[in-house]
């Protein structure tokens, strides 16, 4: 992954710092306590503004008084890989210094950092790069990767982070990228957002089939066979789909929103085709869109007439 930063990238990061620095101070009686309250402080700063922010502002706090931390947390914040960007003058550096914590919480929570580094989940590319899991479902995962400047990059990937998919994973194919930890964290929670919707729309699919397959069950032999044409098409379109296509946004959203059972409506519309050439795609889309000229026709009835 590459990154050029230029200044308006620069000016996004430095309100970034400065938030998480006053996030970090307004929390500081929290984050002053040696237990466990201290932790539950800490963790949502680190999720919002991302570990390697919290870790700049604690190391950079360290380094410009060194005496009075312990030799573990001098060696750490002395080799951290953070880069200093040519913006950054000892002014700014100097404003990223937390105004109210005490140097016993910095010290511990610099270790908190360290020990939390330790456990970090890793997955390697086939050429060999080593990224960071920040954070994953069963779906999609939040990479990231500091190059040899110590600059920290972040990229979303639909990736499972398991062993086996280090063999099949190649950085050369991460094409959403950014500087930003926050802006990355945003664009990761929409996809997230976005595969939960995906994934409700294919519930809602599965439980009207086995709905409509249990109501068919009900039924005498000779009911079943005289409608088998009717269930031939309800499982053509099912199988449709759920693994024959992609199913678009309007197309989600008018079967996650639908009162009447969406399976059944397309396959009622396409009986008198019953094939499996493109006329089966020609009515499932002419039927999503009569579901919603019905659903705007109904919304225009419930709104209140004007005087």
């Amino acid at each position: 992954m590459s990154y050029f930063l230029n200044i308006d990238a620069f000016r996004q990061y430095y309100k970034d710092m400065i938030s998480c620095k006053n996030i970090i101070n307004s929390n500081a009686d929290k984050l002053n306590i040696t237990d466990e309250k201290r932790l539950e402080a800490l963790i949502p700063i680190v999720d919002d503004y991302g570990r390697e922010m919290v870790k700049r502002i604690i190391a950079n706090a360290i380094i410009r008084d060194t005496h009075n931390y312990s030799e573990q947390v001098r060696k750490w914040a002395d080799n951290a890989i953070v880069a200093q960007f040519i913006y950054e003058t000892d002014n700014v550096l100097s404003e990223y210094v937390p105004d109210y914590l005490s140097e016993s919480a910095i010290e511990e929570i610099a270790k908190d950092l360290i020990e939390k580094e330790k456990s970090k989940q890793t997955i390697m590319s086939v050429e060999g790069t080593e990224f960071e899991v920040v954070c994953c479902n069963d779906r999609t995962t939040l990479l990231s990767q500091t190059n040899y400047e110590g600059l920290t990059l972040y990229a979303y990937h639909e990736l499972i982070p398991t062993i086996n998919a280090d063999a099949t994973f190649s950085s050369n194919k991460l094409s959403d990228c950014f500087f930003s930890y926050r802006e990355a964290r945003s664009f990761y929670n929409k996809k997230v957002a976005e595969t939960q919707r995906y994934d409700k729309a294919l519930e809602i699919l599965e439980k009207q089939y086995l709905e409509y397959k249990d109501e068919m069950l009900q039924n005498s032999p000779e009911d079943i066979f005289e409608a088998c044409y009717k269930i031939a098409a309800v499982e053509d379109v099912y199988y449709h789909l759920t693994e024959n296509i992609l199913l678009s946004d309007s197309q989600i959203d008018k079967i996650i929103n639908s009162d009447e059972n969406v399976l059944k409506t397309i396959a009622s519309d396409w009986y008198e085709y019953g094939d499996y050439s493109d006329e089966l795609v020609s009515s499932i889309n002419s039927t999503f869109k009569q579901i919603e000229a019905e659903k705007e026709l109904f919304d225009s009835d419930d709104e209140p007439e004007r005087e």
